[in-house]
């Protein structure tokens, strides 16, 4: 288990009231500072000179990953799965996205449609381009092989399923070996038993198993891993959605089940077909999951034009928080409004924390607009800020006197309809 910093400080000087306790040669004023940063990643053991050895040694111990990194797929597009060190995402952070997988039977009359569809499933979102990660192959036919080509030739990592699949093609098509059992002691088992043969990319797989049963066995197993270090489980974990007892094949079950497996510590899940609907909606759930709790996905400060705004183009203001101004842009793109954005610095912050927390007020705001030099860009002085701080537009008016602050929507989605009405008013 990750130590924490309070055990850390107890082995500084600090912690054992040694004359060099918060000497402030490692580039932080205490011992207790520097003890609270080191899990965190935001510092080094080796920045303190008093470290003793036991300390290093207990550090590197709990800095491993407990469970194990998995690397499949081809060296252009790989999938990396475990490697987790915590049980809970506000402890430190989930590492590697939980992969997205679709199952593919070999003798599927419609396996070419099929997997152009997978390959072609993209959608965007606060920037990022999210796609389906891997085809997890069954065989049920003799072109298993001659189909698994044709899946790695788009690039697309493999899962491959087949009682008859050996070593070395599973090293051919770079696919992990699956460890199945229908309970947690089988699996251990079996697990043991391939590390003791030398087996790696090892993945496991609990089968034949009902809803419940399932998320108490994938908790059981991410817990002997994490807070065990028990070696026959510290590895990622894959869920078949057909092998679960009692899930029927209803788009939104699955979908409910996949989101529940999101959070609750299964590495792969692979889906019996794609649903684009239900698909969006898992990748959106795991791109907030496996984010950093104390880094907020933001967007550097500046101005953003959006669909080659002229000198008559309305100007918003908002925060750098990725959601807040990716909303905001796709919003104004489908207005056909051309327009600029500005962007304050806040700290990766949504428009209603940013003000109470005092990183989004006039002050903020107009110099924001003064170091961009918005009054060059554009002939009026108009700027529209978040209906929700409406509470802003004296101090702003104060702050930049030649500016008019007009009140715009609460919500993105209603920007379209705003926008029409601002044209209406004025000239564009």
């Amino acid at each position: 288990m990750k130590l924490t910093g309070l055990q850390i400080f107890k082995y500084l000087p600090g912690g054992k009231k040694e004359p060099e306790a918060n000497c402030k040669k490692c580039g932080f004023p205490t011992c207790m500072a520097f003890a609270m940063k080191l899990p965190k990643g935001e510092a080094t053991i080796e920045q303190c000179e008093y470290v003793t050895d036991e300390l290093k040694q207990l550090f590197e111990e709990s800095s491993q990953p407990q469970q194990e990194e998995v690397t499949f797929g081809p060296p252009e597009n790989p999938v990396k799965v475990g490697n987790e060190t915590v049980m809970y995402r506000h402890d430190k952070k989930f590492v590697n996205p939980t992969c997205l997988a679709i199952r593919l039977d070999s003798s599927d009359a419609n396996f070419d449609a099929k997997l152009e569809k997978i390959k072609n499933y993209s959608v965007e979102r606060v920037g990022e381009t999210l796609k389906i990660d891997a085809v997890a192959l069954f065989d049920t036919d003799e072109t298993f092989i001659q189909k698994a080509e044709k899946v790695a030739e788009h690039k697309i990592p493999l899962i491959l399923m087949s009682e008859k699949i050996d070593e070395e093609t599973l090293a051919r098509f770079n696919a992990p070996t699956i460890v199945s059992g229908s309970t947690v002691e089988e699996l251990i088992n079996k697990s043991q038993t391939a590390l003791d043969k030398g087996i790696k990319n090892i993945v496991l797989h609990l089968n034949n198993i009902s809803p419940e049963n399932l998320i108490s066995s994938l908790t059981q197993i991410r817990k002997a891993a994490i807070v065990d270090k028990f070696r026959p489980l510290g590895f990622p974990v894959i869920t078949f959605q057909k092998d679960v007892k009692g899930l029927s094949s209803d788009p939104i079950e699955q979908g409910i089940l996949g989101s529940v497996l999101i959070c609750k510590y299964s590495n792969i899940i692979v889906l019996d077909d794609l649903d684009e609907a239900i698909m969006y909606a898992l990748l959106t759930l795991r791109q907030n999951i496996y984010t950093d709790p104390e880094k907020p996905l933001q967007i550097e400060p500046g101005v953003y034009p959006i669909s080659e705004p002229d000198e008559n183009a309305p100007v918003f203001v908002t925060t750098n928080f990725a959601l807040t101004y990716f909303s905001v842009a796709g919003e104004v793109e489908a207005s056909n409004i051309p327009s600029y954005i500005v962007i304050t610095p806040s700290d990766g912050m949504s428009v209603l924390t940013a003000w109470s927390a005092d990183k989004l007020n006039g002050e903020i705001i107009a110099k924001t607009i003064k170091n961009y030099k918005i009054e060059e860009l554009v002939k009026h002085r108009k700027l529209i800020i978040p209906g929700y701080v409406a509470v802003l537009k004296e101090e702003i008016e104060e702050e930049l006197p030649n500016w008019e602050v007009i009140i715009g929507t609460n919500e993105a989605v209603d920007i379209v309809e705003f926008l029409k009405q601002y044209r209406a008013q004025y000239v564009i």
